[in-house]
């Protein structure tokens, strides 16, 4: 069964259960109210029958004539056509019918036996049928016998039976209506669910990212549409991302593989004309291509794996002081170059080890690169964030921007060896520990190229 006829059944069956019960009461009520009210009335009846009885019987002696005169007007004031009334003397006779039909007399519903002066007046409510006719009674003893009233209660029975009738009819009706009901509802609320569906499978199909849901509201279907949306562009980036650097790689490869293979035809057809000093010529060409592209791949494999690799719940307790001054003495043994660190005397960050060693190692590197061997290189550390200076030829004002874009390199620069993925990496590492990359001319010449770290350290006594 589907969410939406779920929903239908559910939201049905409630207000089906609350019709059905709302009913039912509705009907004990209304039967309560109505044998209550049958009950006053006859009792109503009985005590002005019972007065009118007592003013009859207790008649000063009079010319029979006159009491008898007195007796018919008496009955015939308190014969009513609305019940039916008679006396019944204590041996179970009945002595005076005074209005309607006869009614049934059995010694266990008169009750004669617990007459008597101790016990005062007794009354007893029965229903007997009467010729198929349902009546209530009401027995009224006294010590001259006992009263009874009854009343027919065709008319209350159908009364109760067109009230249920009703109540069901409403209650079928209103459960159909509220099921309908919740099956628009359910299906308005369901809506942008099922588009989220269909554009889930749209995306699995076609491997697009572009299937944007309309968002509708501030409520929580708002919020999955939007969340949705947030998740395709994520993926949209990644994949550009993705096919950008595809691109880019391939570009950046063609060309040391261009001259490889230059090199490669040159030697097989040409190789027997060539002396030694030029073929050892091309040979150490074809080296710094192949060298070239072993740090192109490296660059690459590393720039693939660093943004995803850096987990923040792995990160430790790092001093960029440390991390600085081992750069340093790498690459003057690697270069013979003098690098000095200036700054703090301890920055202690929260990050992870070998991602900022790989960043600090780029700028360096960079900045040899683009140095001669005499000038100058410093590392100056502060709290959160790391510069490398250099007294090289600069950055123009118009590639500041750029110099942490993926295989950016200048027109100065493309004859250069490198990938043009260092700095870029030194960017992603840096966003990965929540800083950002900066880069300036340096006044008198040169270039000041950096990056900043979160510097907050989760709390070490808790």
């Amino acid at each position: 069964m589907s969410l939406r006829w779920r929903l239908t059944a559910v939201i049905g069956g409630v207000v089906a259960l609350m019709l059905f019960g709302a009913s039912f009461l509705a009907y004990v009520s209304a039967e309560r109210e109505l044998n209550h009210q049958v009950n006053d009335f006859l009792l109503t009846r009985s005590v002005e029958t019972e007065a009118g009885l007592e003013a009859l019987l207790n008649l000063p002696l009079v010319s029979a004539d006159a009491r008898d005169g007195f007796q018919a007007a008496t009955i015939s004031a308190l014969a009513r056509a609305d019940a039916s009334i008679q006396l019944v003397l204590p041996n179970g006779e009945r002595a005076l019918q005074i209005s309607g039909g006869r009614l049934p007399v059995a010694a266990d519903d008169i009750n004669i036996s617990v007459i008597d002066e101790g016990r005062g007046r007794v009354r007893n409510t029965f229903d007997r049928e009467i010729d198929d006719v349902p009546y209530r009674i009401l027995v009224s003893s006294n010590p001259r016998g006992a009263l009874m009233v009854g009343r027919s209660m065709s008319d209350v029975h159908s009364t109760l039976d067109g009230l249920r009738g009703w109540l069901i009819v409403i209650s079928i009706s209103g459960s159909l209506a509220a099921a309908f009901v919740g099956w628009l509802v359910a299906d308005r609320v369901l809506r942008p669910v099922a588009r989220l569906a269909a554009a889930t499978e749209q995306v699995a199909e076609t491997k697009r990212f572009d299937a944007d849901l309309r968002v509708e509201g501030r409520d929580e279907l708002g919020a999955l549409a939007r969340s949705f949306n947030s998740m395709l562009s994520a993926l949209r980036a990644s994949r550009e991302q993705q096919e950008r650097l595809v691109r880019d790689a391939n570009h950046e490869l063609r060309t040391p593989l261009t001259s490889l293979r230059t090199n490669v035809d040159v030697l097989r057809r040409r190789g027997e004309e060539l002396d030694g000093d030029q073929r050892e010529s091309i040979i150490e060409e074809m080296d710094g291509e192949v060298r070239e592209l072993t740090t192109l791949v490296t660059e690459l494999v590393s720039f693939a794996t660093n943004s995803t690799s850096l987990a923040p719940s792995e990160f430790v307790e790092v001093d960029l002081v440390k991390l600085c001054s081992e750069s340093a003495v790498r690459t003057n043994r690697r270069t013979g170059r003098s690098i000095t660190v200036t700054g703090v005397e301890s920055a202690l960050v929260w990050g992870d080890p070998p991602g900022l060693e790989r960043a600090i190692g780029n700028l360096v590197g960079n900045a040899v690169k683009f140095t001669g061997a005499d000038s100058p290189i410093e590392i100056i550390v502060t709290e959160n964030s790391i510069e490398v200076q250099d007294r090289g030829p600069g950055i123009a004002p118009e590639e500041l921007g750029r110099v942490f874009d993926r295989f950016y390199r200048s027109d100065a620069t493309r004859t250069m060896p490198g990938s043009g993925l260092g700095l870029a990496i030194v960017a992603e590492i840096a966003a990965a520990h929540g800083g950002e990359t900066f880069a300036e001319n340096r006044e008198g010449g040169g270039a000041i190229v950096g990056f900043s770290v979160t510097a907050d350290l989760p709390s070490l006594t808790a």
